[in-house]
């Protein structure tokens, strides 16, 4: 599985750059450009990068390792390495560079400094580049109008060695309480410490692990922790239900798997609910998502790997997300909590939502039974019996209302929290309470497992999100069809808990298989196995990670 830089920008862990051939939002453009990944811009491509063969602009092949990108044009190449996470150095060999702006935006500027150094001050993005020159010859063939560069052209001769770097100018972070580390290793080290696959997947595994550590960013901003973005593409945010799953990835890294799972905490309101997503320039509080924190919890602490320390930070945080949803998102009358909206589901526009708002979906409360399963285990470790014990009963009242509410004897369904009736869908969602796994009756385990395997869902390649029988099925429909890693690995997670082993290791090879195959993308044709949208998202290689590492390389066993 090569890297294709048409759908895996090239980047490091820490890095707010990136090259790829993205242009505009989801563009696919011939040229490369190197980009930023700092929240809130609109415009993120900063320059264009050209091999000159003669002088003139040439067209390149351009394949890359995690190492290194190289540009082959003619008898030579440029090739692109990063110093450190802010600092990219490029050497032409054999051929020029040129690097220009396509269509600066108003006020960018281009300054020279000395005949080696030159500052682009890129004010749609507020981003400012250091360019100097390291080796051999660079000019300038920029233009100015009297308040900004509407040309921005360096020219590099051949042998010329130039290195870019983004200068920020911010209020410095505080030391981090924990003492934890702010960068991450090098990529060879950090293969080596990825969940082993088998060895059919090794090409998967190590585009899977170069996602995830190419995604990560440096503290900056917001961001007070070192934090996996969902890709350097466009989806350039951390959003309050994806961090859970990258952090399970990342369960022999505890340092770093405690921040990807506390990042989001860090910004929760007074009221105790979380952000819908954050950047290291934005926040955004309207919408929510789904409350998975504490069945990742529950999953890291199966492993053995979570300490105390880490314990009493997670404690308080994850008690008062838990009682927002149950104090405020819990309609007078109804003993389920609901969504506001599909955003807040993470399920955006699951037809569960099709009919209207708010809704009382069955899943919301199975989050929410093992999220207080998780406090009250948590609370015992750290000697509070008394909320251990109040916690194991709100876990028990919950299970038994969904199963009074929005359970009708073969199938669970969802409910209009304001009128009490169904709500009808044949969305996969309505099966995702089978992450209780051993917690719900065998027969009703055992009537949604056969739900799952004739409702039209499984394909050879995992769940589809929406039966593909459904009238309102899409193949590429969002979350109206496609195959997504989340709804993957809980359902996996629940048919292996309530003993469906072989379910649940087949729909795993069905997945890891078609990763292998199509890439890390966003998600995937459910029919076809291609992949769709975003091609280089991190939870889907954080899943395929954990999926292949749990499920095929041992016998799934009890």
């Amino acid at each position: 599985m090569p890297y294709d830089l048409r759908h895996v920008p090239f980047s490091a862990a820490g890095s707010y750059l990136a090259l790829s051939y993205l242009s505009g939002h989801d563009q696919v453009s011939s040229t490369v450009s190197l980009r930023t990944v700092r929240g809130g811009v609109q415009h993120r491509e900063l320059l264009e990068l050209h091999p000159l063969v003669a002088g003139a602009e040439a067209s390149a092949e351009a394949e890359f390792t995690p190492e290194r990108l190289r540009l082959r044009a003619g008898e030579g190449d440029i090739e692109v390495r990063f110093a450190d996470p802010s600092v990219l150095r490029l050497a032409a060999s054999g051929v020029g560079l040129l690097l220009s702006a396509r269509a600066p935006s108003p006020y960018d500027t281009l300054v020279q400094v000395s005949n080696k150094e030159w500052r682009y001050l890129h004010f749609a993005s507020g981003t400012t580049l250091l360019l100097r020159v390291v080796a051999g010859a660079a000019r300038s063939e920029s233009t100015w109008d009297g308040l900004r560069s509407p040309l921005v052209r360096i020219v590099a001769d051949p042998g010329t060695v130039v290195e870019v770097e983004e200068l920020r100018n911010e209020p410095e972070l505080p030391e981090r309480s924990d003492g934890g580390p702010d960068g991450v290793p090098g990529f060879p080290e950090w293969l080596e410490g990825a969940p082993p696959a088998p060895s059919h997947l090794a090409e998967a595994r190590e585009l899977a692990a170069y996602v995830t550590w190419s995604s990560l960013v440096g503290r900056s901003g917001h961001l007070r922790r070192p934090s996996m973005y969902m890709s350097k593409n466009w989806m350039v945010n951390v959003w309050s239900w994806d961090h859970c799953f990258n952090a399970l990835a990342l369960r022999d890294r505890l340092v770093l798997a405690r921040d990807q799972l506390l990042t989001i905490f860090d910004h929760q309101s007074r009221h105790g609910n979380l952000p819908d997503s954050i950047n290291d320039g934005t926040r955004t509080y309207t919408f929510t998502k789904p409350p998975v924190h504490g069945w990742a919890l529950l999953r890291l602490l199966e492993r053995g790997s979570v300490g105390e320390s880490w314990l009493r930070e997670a404690y308080p945080p994850l008690a008062s997300w838990t009682e927002w949803w149950l104090r405020e998102r819990v309609a007078p009358g109804r003993r389920l909590p609901h969504y506001y909206h599909g955003n807040d589901s993470g399920w955006d526009n699951s037809t569960v939502f099709a009919a209207g708002v708010p809704v009382e979906s069955p899943e919301l409360a199975a989050f929410l039974v093992l999220q207080t399963e998780a406090l009250a285990i948590v609370a015992g470790k750290l000697g509070d019996d008394e909320a251990a014990r109040r916690w194991t009963e709100t876990s028990s009242g919950l299970q038994a209302a969904l199963l009074d509410e929005l359970w009708t004897g073969d199938r669970f369904l969802a409910r209009s929290a304001l009128t009490g009736e169904a709500v009808p869908s044949e969305s996969l969602q309505l099966l995702l309470p089978l992450v209780l796994g051993r917690r719900l009756p065998r027969e009703v385990f055992g009537a949604a497992v056969e739900r799952l395997r004739t409702g039209g869902f499984l394909t050879e390649h995992g769940p589809a999100t929406e039966a593909v029988s459904s009238p309102l099925y899409e193949p590429d429909g969002y979350w109206r069809g496609p195959i997504w890693a989340p709804s993957t690995l809980l359902l996996v997670d629940g048919l292996r808990d309530g003993g469906e082993l072989e379910l649940a290791r087949g729909i795993a090879e069905g997945f890891c298989a078609m990763v292998a195959e199509s890439g890390m993308a966003e998600n995937f044709d459910a029919v076809t196995g291609a992949g769709l949208r975003d091609r280089a998202y991190s939870w889907t290689a954080s899943v395929f990670l954990v999926l292949a590492s749990d499920y095929l390389l041992p016998p799934v066993s009890d």
